[in-house]
């Protein structure tokens, strides 16, 4: 019975992790709505080895993808921006390649989207990073050191 009642605490615990990036704009894009799993490199870190940064959540995804579907990326990105509590954004031109996005917090954490886009010539590596914990603005800028971005 034990272990009835563990392993239905830790599926409902992972169920709640798998779906923190709910009600973000950007949500679909790490669901593979955007671009396949098949063709982004997913990270996902929980637990205890996060502490030292005072996060207790991190997915990123990072993928190659055409113009016209960086231009998508961006634009849910924007989305998620322009309903932020806070936000730093870059631009090349009118194509938005860095932010720093703070969105509503959610119980008693703080939650983070970080967003990277730099052109390759023809295409765009794209990292989208969601962050949860109890890290200011400030101690993520400190560790999210911007990369430069390419001018297409």
């Amino acid at each position: 019975m034990k272990k009835i009642v563990l392993c239905f605490a830790m599926s409902l615990l992972l169920a709640g992790t798998a779906f923190a990036q709910r009600g973000l704009n950007s949500y679909p894009v790490f669901r593979g709505k955007v671009v396949p799993t098949e063709r982004t490199v997913t990270t996902e870190v929980r637990g205890g080895g996060m502490s030292t940064y005072k996060l207790d959540y991190y997915r990123g995804v990072t993928f190659q993808v055409d113009t016209a579907t960086a231009v998508k990326v961006a634009a849910l990105v924007t989305a998620d921006a322009e309903e932020a509590v806070s936000c730093e954004t870059e631009k090349v031109g009118d194509f938005l390649t860095y932010a720093l996005i703070r969105p509503k917090p959610a119980k008693h954490y703080n939650r983070y989207l970080c967003y990277q886009a730099r052109s390759t010539g023809y295409s765009w590596i794209i990292t989208l990073v969601y962050l949860e914990g109890v890290a200011t603005l400030e101690d993520l800028q400190s560790m999210f050191e911007k990369q430069a971005t390419k001018e297409q």
